[in-house]
């Protein structure tokens, strides 16, 4: 944000300081533990797992052996780099921490602060509703006016296999997919070769709303294993969700810039902001690359975003 005077400044900082000690006074009463993630990653580490982060957005940096660095532009993958290669098997971590992710703009480097939270090693089966929990509780002390969005990548997963796109293909699907752009999809697909499964990825805009609606709109429409499987993890959540809160809406056709995920993934959004407070998902998967498959779900509190709208409402 920008300021005229320099005791606006000092407020708004004040601001910050008081909403991120009152986040994580609230999740260590919950039984998170603190930690101090590190704002530098390895490159190509870090590309490895990203592919779909524009490369051109990194910051680099050169260490005294030449290698190449970036600042952090997500927390979680140095989070998984720095415990996964020393995991046991009867570990669990609840952690969160206070960190910043940088970015190029186009104009310049940007600074942005969150507040995250993961959960690592949880064997019960309840860490979706752990997690889903956790943040509705945390942006419900901010507003009342709030939404949630669901999606499961699994079930998109499921109907890009079954398509047997060419690897650039299926990376520019996924980025139309991520800018909702409904008839730059349907003129994309026109010109690859038509699949069965495809009849479904043609509607899957459509696939938004309660989940009755959803499986409604499904009728009719291709279903395989994988994009059941996914259907069936949206029903197990929309039958805990229903007890915490109606302010929940699931889309299908949901995609993060993160290519992590696996599984169920989310946003949560505020009246007077049209960009996510919450940002999260599951991410098994990812920690496989060390030897084992660890049951693994986090999320983002997008700080400065959030205080944008409550400082505004106080103006």
């Amino acid at each position: 944000m920008n300021f005229l005077n320099i005791e606006d400044e000092m407020k708004f900082f004040q601001k910050m300081y008081v909403l991120r000690k009152d986040i994580e006074n609230f999740l260590f009463d919950e039984g998170y533990m603190n930690i101090e993630p590190s704002i530098f990653e390895g490159y190509d580490d870090f590309i490895g797992v990203n592919s779909r982060i524009d490369k051109k957005s990194t910051v680099k940096l050169l260490d005294n052996n030449s290698e190449i660095l970036i600042l952090t532009p997500d927390i979680t993958t140095g989070i998984v780099n720095k415990f996964m290669p020393r995991w046991e098997m009867s570990s669990l971590l609840k952690i969160f921490y206070y960190g910043k992710t940088y970015k190029h703009n186009g104009v310049g480097i940007k600074e942005n602060r969150e507040m995250g939270v993961e959960i690592i090693g949880e064997k019960n089966h309840f860490t979706d509703e752990n997690i889903l929990n956790t943040s509705a509780r945390i942006i419900a002390k901010y507003s009342s006016n709030y939404l949630f969005e669901i999606g499961n990548s699994k079930f998109l997963k499921g109907i890009m296999q079954s398509c047997s796109f060419k690897k650039e293909d299926y990376e520019n699907i996924l980025d139309i997919l991520y800018l909702k752009n409904r008839q730059e999809l349907k003129d994309y697909l026109s010109k690859l070769p038509y699949r069965e499964p495809m009849s479904t990825l043609l509607n899957i805009f459509d696939l938004e709303g309660t989940f009755d609606e959803i499986t409604e709109e499904l009728k009719g429409l291709y279903m395989n294993d994988l994009m059941k499987q996914g259907l069936d993890e949206l029903k197990k959540i929309d039958n805990y969700m229903k007890n915490i809160t109606d302010k929940i809406t699931y889309d299908l056709s949901m995609v993060s810039e993160l290519s992590y995920y696996d599984g169920t993934i989310f946003r949560g959004y505020i009246e007077g902001s049209n960009k996510a407070i919450i940002k999260g998902g599951r991410y098994d998967s990812f920690t496989e690359q060390y030897g084992y498959k660890i049951p693994a779900m986090g999320f983002t509190v997008e700080l400065d975003e959030l205080i944008k709208v409550l400082y505004k409402e106080e103006q």
